[in-house]
């Protein structure tokens, strides 16, 4: 665990695993990624689950929090890619959750019997989120498969994946102190200056207003719970053959994704990217659809 500033801010990527929340720093984390197809090869450590491949290259698994043994891959889909050095592990888990700014980690002492120090984050309502310490894993090679091998020492830019070099970019945005990202294939223009019509409140749905462009009225989509009046900026999407406005403080232009690419025929949406050293989350545009607006009815005829 790295030694925290009193007062430092730092990002942190949320997820949930077993029903509970944890945060791992993002300056752990190379990727985010979907797992194909999880294998069992035999490993000591406890957390350990199994190996993927991801771009020809395996990959331990491991879990925190009470995984049922006998839990498939449709459980934890979700693989956090953790790396020291050219070391790699992938931390499975249930959601990505986001990505926040969080005080230094506290100790908690006394939560456990073992002399393992245990961590926490403190949300912005005061409730805990338990810390990742992603060094047990890479201080205990010897009981992860593949972790001590050759693999783990070769530099990166040495191996030769078959990828794609035509990277997607997006429109990068921030809301408060997180940064989003949305595909830029479907943003059509961003707009500000526009005046905002309140809508009733209607049970179940979250869409508070909506806004008029070029003859048309558009539902804004909103990335946060609060913090609506700073929000003056509105990227203009196409998503289920509609027109949507996605509401923001901050436009930071159109950047690519800096990540390592995915190899080709991978089309799985992303759900962070990184440029300039800054992690953005990828707006689902379906998830947030469904959630604000669960009596939209898509093209095919099914509810959002």
């Amino acid at each position: 665990m790295e030694s925290p500033v009193e007062g430092q801010k730092v990002p942190v990527l949320l997820f949930l695993s077993g029903g509970r929340r944890y945060g791992v720093r993002l300056s752990k984390v190379r990727e985010v990624v979907e797992i194909g197809t999880r294998e069992s090869i035999e490993g000591e450590a406890g957390d350990y689950i199994g190996v993927m491949v991801l771009r020809e290259e395996p990959i331990p698994l491991v879990a925190v929090g009470q995984v049922p043994a006998d839990s498939s891959d449709s459980d934890l889909p979700i693989c956090i890619v953790l790396q020291s050095g050219h070391a790699i592990v992938g931390l499975a888990v249930e959601r990505i959750l986001g990505i926040r700014q969080f005080g230094p980690e506290r100790p908690m002492k006394g939560l456990m019997s073992n002399d393992r120090p245990q961590y926490a984050y403190l949300d912005e309502e005061g409730r805990l989120v338990q810390a990742v310490d992603t060094d047990r894993w890479f201080n205990a090679q010897p009981a992860l498969p593949l972790l001590s091998d050759q693999r783990s020492s070769r530099p990166l830019a040495e191996r030769a994946d078959a990828i794609d070099e035509a990277r997607p970019t997006y429109m990068a945005l921030t809301v408060g102190d997180r940064y989003f990202a949305v595909d830029s294939t479907l943003v059509e223009r961003a707009i500000d200056d526009i005046r905002v019509a309140l809508l009733p409140r209607r049970p179940g749905v979250r869409i508070d207003s909506v806004i008029e462009v070029s003859g048309n009225v558009l539902p804004v989509l909103r990335l946060s719970e609060g913090g609506f009046e700073s929000q003056s900026i509105y990227i203009i999407v196409n998503f289920y053959d509609h027109k949507w406005a996605v509401a923001t403080e901050r436009v930071l232009g159109i950047v690519s994704n800096e990540s390592p690419p995915r190899p080709v025929g991978d089309d799985a949406q992303e759900r962070v990217i990184s440029h300039k050293g800054a992690f953005h989350e990828v707006i689902d545009l379906k998830g947030l659809i469904a959630a604000q607006v669960p009596d939209f009815i898509r093209p095919d005829g099914q509810r959002a």
